[in-house]
Order: structure tokens, then C-alpha cells, then sequence
């Protein structure tokens, strides 16, 4: 691969990890930052900064309306796709992104969707 190449790749790498992390930011605002840590969206500097917390999640997902169950667990699918499973299994919804995302507000659609663009990988 010609250097300009590897450069390029790079630079697009730090792009996806900076709006991939903008998003999650904006996604843990959204849902409350009870649910992620052991950082703040304030003072997080990477993704693993805000992970989801596997014990404050399963206690108050059923807690929450349709609409932030389905949206935590499409964020929670991201940090452990089986995990997301399990939370998708426990709403009415179907068992697929577009069950997941399909009645979420705009906001969250464009969260999920900045997410998936930017995926690299956990």
C-alpha cells in the first residue's frame, strides 16, 4: 500500500475513534450517566471511559420506557453484541437493528446511525 495510503487510512482511523466517541458521549447524555462508567461524558477520553455497567443496567432496565430500553440496548449491543441480545430478548420488539431503532426518536436514530458508521470494533 503507498504511504499516502497508510496515511490516509490513518487519518480516517482518528476521525471514526473521535466521532465514534462524540456519539457514544451523546448517547450515555441521552440515556443518563448512571448507566456507563467509571468516567463522565465530561471527562471521558476514550470509549472505555464509558463503558456500560453490566449490574446498573439489568437492575433498572426494566425500569425504563420502551423507547430507552430499546436505545440501551442498541448501545449496549455495541460494547457486547450478546448482551445486547439478552436486553433485546427482555422488550417487545423485533430482535434486529431495525426493531431496535425502528420507533426511537430522531436524536437516537442519529446517534445509533453515527455509531454504526464510525464502528471499529469494542
Amino acid at each position: 500500500m503507498p504511504k499516502d495510503n497508510v496515511l490516509n487510512v490513518l487519518q480516517q482511523s482518528d476521525e471514526k475513534h473521535s466521532r465514534f466517541l462524540q456519539a457514544w458521549k451523546r448517547g450515555v447524555d441521552f440515556l443518563g450517566p448512571r448507566f456507563f462508567g467509571p468516567e463522565t461524558p465530561q471527562t471521558a477520553n476514550q470509549k472505555d471511559d464509558l463503558r456500560p455497567l453490566k449490574v446498573v443496567v439489568d437492575a433498572a432496565f426494566a425500569d425504563e420506557s420502551e423507547g430507552e430500553e430499546q436505545f440501551l440496548a442498541a448501545m449496549v449491543s455495541f460494547y457486547d453484541p450478546a448482551w445486547g441480545e439478552e436486553l433485546a430478548n427482555r422488550i417487545e420488539c423485533h430482535k434486529s437493528l431495525c426493531g431496535l431503532t425502528f420507533d426511537l426518536d430522531h436524536e437516537c436514530t442519529e446517534i445509533v446511525s453515527e455509531l454504526l458508521l464510525n464502528y471499529e470494533g469494542w
